[in-house]
């Protein structure tokens, strides 16, 4: 039996690990997840004889060799498992005896074993080897060795900066938001598959340079140029006053401990007089579903924060999560939320529970749609399987899977702001912002 990673206490609610060169929505990605012991039962069993699979005409089991192989897993008897079992005891026999590498037992068996997972029809259930699995883990705790940029898959599947880290080595290379990878280290990025096999190119040993072939679509060029790596701490909160009552908080991922960091932010801003708040989710695809609760908790009172739907075990459960009368925030403290199109999963989450209940209005462009949470099961050697668990459903009751938040008020940057990070935008560059304070400037004052 193997266990779910046990480090957060929920589960993940991640569109995609974003940190250091990272990111498409296609590829199977996920982060660390649930406190719960959940078997993977298998409702099959895979043996091997020789190198062929030798089926049973009673129960359709598999027989093992000579020397006891058997997993002990059992197929069901009906005629559909038989026609399916059958055929894949031709392919794996006739990619045995002709592929033109002859494989070992063990590595069918390994591929078969990614193969079945990476065919599930959720993008966010995959097979992680140990390598992909070390670099989510690390993306998940804020700390690593690379270079500082955080990218995403865009419309046309290519991997796109969505923002460099302030300080970091991307900064000082002058690669900007919007610049598109082309390759790393002379090995081509275009048709990349998966969302960490860009970061295992791009990260490495500190102190030493990677050679990254960029385009810039704003100037239409191609380059390369040489990055150092170096240990990336990222901050994913920030916060500031706009005016004399109306405070801002950018959440960048809901990585470990980002609950905290939330509400010193919030409980700062406070203390300077905020009234309002613009909470900042552009480009933020989610992170872990503890932290996310516990900062919608801080600022609700008692309520139902969303309704989640799934299988465990083998059976379906439902399961609410809710907030406790506790409230960190004056109860009409009111919010502006802004989202992209790279707001996913938590941030969607974060942004549907607010507005439901009817405390944000949200500003920007539709977001990503992911409203699935996952479970990481840990392996023996250190791979993982990331599996779709369940779908959540906002307090109003709809699920945003595969459909994003359309917002209240569809606000788009200018182009001048092309190529540039959210912190680097202006004031008379970031449209969107400036609607968040005219939406918040516009409630009433207090009744005295």
């Amino acid at each position: 039996m193997n266990e779910p990673n046990q480090t957060t206490g929920l589960p993940d609610l991640s569109h995609q690990p974003t940190k250091a060169d990272t990111g498409r929505p296609h590829s199977h990605l996920g982060r660390t997840i649930l406190v719960v012991l959940i078997t993977m039962a298998l409702t099959f069993t895979l043996t091997v004889s020789g190198g062929v699979f030798v089926l049973l005409q009673a129960g359709v089991s598999l027989l093992p060799g000579q020397n006891d192989q058997s997993l002990g897993i059992q197929f069901g008897g009906d005629e559909e498992t038989r026609t399916a079992l059958n055929k894949l005891r031709s392919v794996y026999d006739t990619l045995d005896k002709n592929y033109y590498k002859d494989l070992t037992d063990a590595e069918m068996l390994a591929a078969m074993t990614s193969g079945l997972v990476n065919e599930m029809d959720s993008p966010y259930t995959m097979y992680l080897d140990a390598e992909q699995t070390q670099q989510i883990a690390e993306s998940m705790s804020g700390n690593y060795v690379g270079i500082g940029a955080i990218v995403a898959f865009n419309t046309a599947m290519q991997v796109e900066i969505t923002e460099v880290i302030e300080d970091s080595p991307a900064e000082e290379a002058d690669l900007r938001a919007g610049d598109i990878f082309i390759a790393v280290d002379g090995e081509s990025v275009e048709m990349i598959q998966d969302i960490t096999q860009l970061a295992i190119l791009v990260r490495g040993t500190e102190g030493t340079l990677v050679e990254l072939e960029m385009y810039r679509p704003s100037a239409n060029r191609q380059f390369k140029i040489q990055v150092e790596r170096r240990s990336i701490t990222s901050a994913s909160v920030s916060h500031r006053m706009l005016d004399p009552e109306i405070g801002y908080v950018r959440i960048s991922e809901f990585s470990t401990g980002v609950a905290d960091l939330f509400i010193r932010a919030v409980e700062d801003l406070k203390s300077q007089g905020a009234r309002h708040i613009v909470f900042d989710l552009r480009n933020n695809s989610g992170g872990l579903a503890n932290e996310v609760i516990a900062m919608l908790d801080y600022v609700l009172p008692k309520t139902e924060i969303a309704r989640i739907e799934g299988r465990q075990d083998g059976k379906l459960f439902t399961q609410e999560w809710t907030s406790d009368a506790s409230m960190g925030v004056p109860a009409d403290m009111r919010y502006a939320i802004l989202i992209n199109e790279f707001s996913a999963s938590a941030s969607e989450l974060f942004t549907g529970c607010l507005r439901d209940l009817d405390l944000a209005e949200v500003i920007g462009i539709q977001s990503f749609g992911k409203g699935s949470g996952t479970l990481t099961f840990n392996l023996a050697d250190g791979s993982s399987v990331n599996v779709t668990n369940f779908l959540y459903y906002l307090p109003g009751g709809s699920s945003i899977e595969g459909v994003g938040l359309e917002p209240d008020r569809i606000v788009e940057l200018p182009e001048q702001a092309a190529g540039k990070s959210i912190p680097q935008l202006t004031a008379e560059e970031d449209t969107q912002l400036a609607a968040a304070v005219t939406y918040l400037e516009s409630l009433p004052g207090d009744a005295s």
